[in-house]
């Protein structure tokens, strides 16, 4: 049997991992162009991982990059290159001397802001194309596949 490929030539399309991820990409790709609209032309989609692991409090870089599933290093590269653009900055930690805080500026949080204000927009387009009886069922099953491949912590 032939395997299908889809049109970027990188795999079967008819894989659900592969549905999921680029269903996850082409909607993570609007967020950076959304952000160029508004002034922040310097955010790039690979940004994103610094942003969603963020607390506001602050996060250190080891466990940003532990949260994205990534090296120290490369983390640390995003947050220096986000620092230098004035999105977040290094602060000392309050309970570990040697360790360093990364928060968000006013400016990171403006982008955190734009981000989280695109997601009605997402949602609206997804029910319109769905429906929301459909919407809530691929609601429910999105979270169950979540909970079905989890690592168990404990």
């Amino acid at each position: 049997m032939a395997r299908q490929v889809d049109r970027s030539g990188r795999g079967d399309s008819d894989n659900t991992a592969v549905l999921l991820r680029d269903a996850f990409a082409v909607i993570d790709r609007i967020v950076p162009l959304r952000l160029a609209d508004r002034g922040h032309g310097a955010v790039r989609m690979a940004h994103g991982v610094v942003f969603q692991h963020l607390d506001e409090g602050g996060t250190t870089v080891s466990t940003l990059a532990q949260r994205a599933g990534m090296t120290k290093q490369a983390m640390a590269t995003l947050v220096q290159y986000l620092e230098d653009h004035g999105y977040v900055r290094r602060v000392p930690d309050p309970d570990d001397r040697r360790a360093k805080l990364v928060q968000p500026t006013p400016r990171g949080r403006e982008v955190l802001a734009i981000a989280q204000s695109l997601v009605p927009e997402m949602e609206r387009r997804i029910i319109g194309a769905l429906g929301v009886s459909r919407w809530h069922a691929l609601r429910d099953d999105l979270r169950t596949v979540r909970d079905l491949f989890a690592v168990d912590d404990g």
